[in-house]
C-alpha cells in the first residue's frame, strides 16, 4: 500500500434546515466560520474546508446576479466557482468578494459554486446571519443530512439527471463527486453512508484530544471536504492511491466507493489513513513520521470498529508486522528519522512503536499529546531536529517517565540539550520497558 501525502460546515454544529439552504430557489441563510487558515493554526495540522456549497453548477460565460443581506463590518464572504488544485493540476478556483446589496459575478471557468463566509480576526458582537439571494446557474443534486432521507435523495437524482455533479453535506463532511461517476458508484442510503463518516471522523477527533474542555480542545465546524480527483492525468494516477492536502483529500474514480459505500468505509485502511493526515500535528511530525504517526488515528478507527489490528493480522506467509517489528529491534534499529522503503512495510514497523506506547498508556496519552503540542506549538518553520526534541521531551513529561531508553531502542534520540531538560526534570524510571511488549 502506497498512501502520499500532500504538502463546511453546519454552522457551529447546528444541522441546516431545507429554508437555509435551498439549491432550488437560491437562496442561502449562512452563519460565518472561522477562517481555515487562522483555524489550521489552532489545531496545529491542515487546513480544513470552509467551503458551504450552494448545491449549483454554473457554466462559464453566465453571470450571476447574488443579493446579499446582513453582512457586517468585519466578516468575510466570497463566492467561489471550481476547486482548488488538485494533484498535478493549477487549475484554481475563482473567487469574487462579496458586498452588501447586488453582486455581479461573470463566471469564468464551469463549476460548481461555494459560498466562504468567515468571521473577523477578532471576536465580533454584529449580527452575523446573512442571507443570499441567487440568480443564474443550474441546481445539482444535493443531500442535506438529517433533514432528508433515501427518497429525497432520488427525486434530487432524477430532479437533476443533467448535472455534472452530485454533492452531500453532513456537519462535518462534504463530498463532491462527479455525476458519471456517482451513477456507476451510486449512493445506496446517503444517511448510513454520512452515519459512518460522522463516526470515524468522531473517534479520529477524540483521539486527537478535541474533548471540549477549553476553547482550544474543541471540534472544528469546518469540514472535511472529500472529493474525486477528476483532473489527474494517466501518467499521474499511478502515483497514488488517494491523498490529503489543504481544504481536500483527493480520491480516485476506482477508489472513492471506500468512503461512499458504508460497509467498505467501516473496513477499508486508506480513507482513514488519509482522514487521518488531516488530524496530523505538525509541531511532532518530522519528516520521517509523515507516513507512520498518522497510521496511530487508523488504528484507534479500526479497534472502535471492534476489528483485529492490521499489526497483528497475519500474512500469507505466516507471522505478522509485530514479528517483523521484533526482528527489526533484535537486528538494532537503525536511526528512526532516516527514510524508510515506500512499500509499506517499514512504516508500519515504525509504529510498531507508537503501539508499544498505546499499550503501556492507553490512547488517553495520544490524547493528550495533541493538547499539549495545541497548548505548545512549534514554529511553522521549526527544524525536524526541534521536532524530535519536542516529542521525546513531551512524552517524557506526559508520562511522568523517563523514556529515552525506550526511544533509543527504537533508533529515536533527541539532542544532549533535550536530555539535559529531561535529566533536570528528575523523572521516574520505567518499571517495565514498553519495547518488550510484542501482544
Amino acid at each position: 500500500m502506497r498512501l502520499v501525502l500532500l504538502l463546511s460546515a453546519l454552522w457551529c454544529g447546528a444541522a441546516l434546515s431545507a429554508a437555509e439552504l435551498d439549491n432550488e430557489s437560491g437562496r442561502y441563510v449562512l452563519s460565518p466560520l472561522p477562517d481555515p487558515v487562522r483555524e489550521a493554526r489552532r489545531m496545529d495540522r491542515m487546513q480544513l474546508s470552509d467551503q458551504q456549497p450552494a448545491g449549483r453548477f454554473v457554466r462559464r460565460g453566465e453571470t450571476l446576479v447574488i443579493q446579499v443581506q446582513g453582512l457586517t463590518a468585519g466578516h468575510v464572504l466570497a463566492a467561489t466557482v471550481g476547486f482548488l488544485p488538485m494533484w498535478g493540476s493549477q487549475q484554481s478556483e475563482q473567487v469574487q468578494r462579496l458586498s452588501e446589496g447586488e453582486n455581479r459575478l461573470r463566471v469564468e471557468q464551469d463549476g460548481p459554486l461555494f459560498f466562504r463566509y468567515n468571521t473577523p480576526a477578532r471576536k465580533s458582537t454584529a449580527p452575523a446571519e446573512v442571507l443570499i439571494e441567487l440568480e443564474g446557474g443550474t441546481p445539482l443534486p444535493l443531500f442535506v443530512d438529517a433533514n432528508m432521507d433515501g427518497e429525497d435523495w432520488a427525486q434530487e437524482l432524477d430532479a437533476h439527471a443533467d448535472a455534472p455533479y452530485v454533492q452531500l453535506i453532513s456537519e462535518h463532511a462534504l463530498i463532491t463527486l462527479p455525476a458519471a461517476d456517482h451513477a456507476r458508484e451510486p449512493i445506496d442510503d446517503p444517511n448510513e453512508t454520512l452515519a459512518v463518516l460522522e463516526q470515524v471522523l468522531a473517534w479520529q477527533d477524540e483521539l486527537a484530544g478535541f474533548d471540549g474542555s477549553s476553547a482550544r480542545d474543541r471540534r472544528s465546524p469546518l469540514r472535511f471536504h472529500y472529493l474525486v480527483d477528476f483532473r489527474v492525468s494517466p501518467r499521474d494516477r499511478e502515483n497514488f492511491y488517494m491523498y490529503a492536502t489543504d481544504q481536500f483529500i483527493g480520491m480516485l474514480d476506482i477508489n472513492f466507493n471506500e468512503l461512499t459505500d458504508p460497509d467498505q468505509l467501516r473496513e477499508k485502511w486508506g480513507i482513514w489513513h488519509e482522514t487521518g493526515h488531516m488530524h496530523q500535528q505538525h509541531s511532532w511530525t518530522f519528516e520521517a513520521l509523515v507516513e507512520v504517526n498518522v497510521n496511530i488515528f487508523s488504528l484507534y478507527v479500526q479497534e472502535r470498529f471492534g476489528q483485529t489490528s492490521t499489526l497483528l493480522q497475519v500474512g500469507e506467509e505466516g507471522g505478522n508486522l509485530m514479528d517483523l517489528a521484533r526482528d527489526y529491534l533484535a537486528q538494532g534499529a537503525p536511526d528512526y528519522t532516516a527514510e524508510v522503503d515506500e512499500d509499506g512495510e517499514g512504516f508500519f514497523i515504525k509504529l510498531v512503536m507508537f503501539h508499544q506506547l498505546k499499550e503501556t498508556y492507553g490512547w488517553e496519552l495520544y490524547q493528550d499529546l495533541h493538547k499539549h503540542f495545541r497548548a505548545h506549538p512549534l514554529p511553522e518553520d521549526a527544524e525536524d531536529s526541534e521536532r524530535v526534541d519536542a516529542f521525546v521531551e513531551a512524552m517524557c513529561e506526559l508520562t511522568g517517565h523517563d523514556l529515552r531508553a525506550f526511544f533509543e531502542t527504537w533508533g529515536l534520540r533527541a539532542s544532549e540539550e533535550a536530555y539535559a531538560r529531561l535529566d533536570a526534570a528528575g523523572l521516574q524510571e520505567l518499571d517495565s520497558d514498553p519495547s518488550e511488549i510484542f501482544e
